[in-house]
């Protein structure tokens, strides 16, 4: 009687021990699945959260000429223009030109932002005339602004105007760096967009080639447009 009391008794553990493990792993299964669904939700919720720099369209035309769009404007130019959503944000677009896999020319545009003197001083200067609230009539890019400065004057970064045009002069720099800047104003382009809102936008320019010059940079300006 006690042997056939102790058989059942092991029959039962074994039962309810199996029943312990099929409820542990379906409970961690649960707890798995749990934490890859809240890690999704944080991710797609972190991807909703970042500045929408990507979203860049390219228009092919006639002329050989590519448009290239923001959410706050636009330029058109030959050549392959690349934004660098990793290097830029909400107030900072970063676009790269290419040939093959060179980078020839850089185009940086501060929205509603003014950088300091590392990313803002230049060498030369574009003078522009801001029409109808939204585009650009250009004149030419200046000479080395070094020229501004006396011959005993010490090189430090200041304020010069050329052609009528503020800009922030970075006397020693070799690069051919440029901003544009408004005439009987400063490097601060206070435009309009087609909403109405109004929007301030900061272009700096660097040719990275052996033999730089002005081309590119005159055909950005010139179909430059506030949007």
């Amino acid at each position: 009687m006690r042997d056939s009391y102790t058989y059942r008794k092991t029959v039962r553990r074994h039962h309810y021990l199996a029943f312990r493990r099929r409820v542990l792993i379906a409970l961690s299964v649960l707890v798995v699945a749990g934490i890859l669904a809240v890690g999704l939700f944080l991710d797609l919720h972190r991807e909703a959260q970042k500045p929408d720099t990507s979203k860049i369209q390219t228009a092919q035309v006639s002329d050989n000429m590519s448009t290239f769009r923001s959410v706050y404007f636009q330029f058109r130019d030959t050549g392959k223009w690349v934004l660098k959503a990793n290097e830029s944000n909400a107030n900072k677009y970063i676009y790269y030109k290419y040939k093959g896999l060179n980078v020839e020319h850089r185009l940086i545009v501060y929205v509603n932002q003014v950088p300091i003197d590392l990313y803002l001083a230049s060498a030369r200067v574009l003078p522009v005339r801001i029409v109808n609230n939204n585009s650009l009539d250009i004149t030419s890019v200046s000479e080395h602004c070094v020229r501004y400065y006396a011959s005993n004057e010490l090189h430090k970064i200041k304020t010069v105007s050329i052609n009528q045009a503020q800009m922030r002069c970075d006397p020693d720099t070799p690069q051919y760096s440029v901003v544009l800047s408004q005439i009987d104003g400063n490097y601060q382009l206070n435009m309009t967009r087609s909403d109405g809102s109004p929007v301030q936008l900061v272009v700096t320019y660097r040719d990275l080639r052996l033999k730089p010059g002005p081309d590119t940079l005159i055909n950005i300006a010139k179909n430059f447009q506030a949007l």
